[in-house]
């Protein structure tokens, strides 16, 4: 891990994820790091949101680039409604959590 100089103390420099080359050439730096994920989380992905034009045997490195190209073509039409709908979502996963659980007789 690098280290960069921060008033006297040494701090942890964030690794940014490696750049992939998206459709027509240009370069995708993607704000996500999907190679820190395992190869079955990735495969998950490439199942769940149908990700085409991988091979079946696909290596982590051939997962990741794919994943990261799906990724970045996402369109997200209303970010402040999606931010409002997971905030919704983990407080209330977050509450069916602390509730004690019932048991059936």
């Amino acid at each position: 891990m690098e280290l960069e100089q921060n008033g006297g103390h040494a701090a942890p420099q964030r690794k940014r994820a490696p750049p992939v080359t998206g459709p027509g050439g240009f370069t995708l730096r993607p704000r996500v790091n999907f190679s820190k994920l395992d190869i079955n989380s990735l495969r998950r992905y490439q199942r769940v949101h149908k990700v085409v034009g991988v091979p079946q045997a696909a290596t982590k490195d051939q997962l990741v680039a794919a994943i990261t190209r799906h990724f970045a073509q996402q369109v997200v039409s209303d970010e402040l409604k999606v931010i409002a709908a997971f905030v919704t979502a983990v407080q209330r996963r977050q509450s069916l959590a602390q509730q004690p659980s019932r048991q059936r007789p």
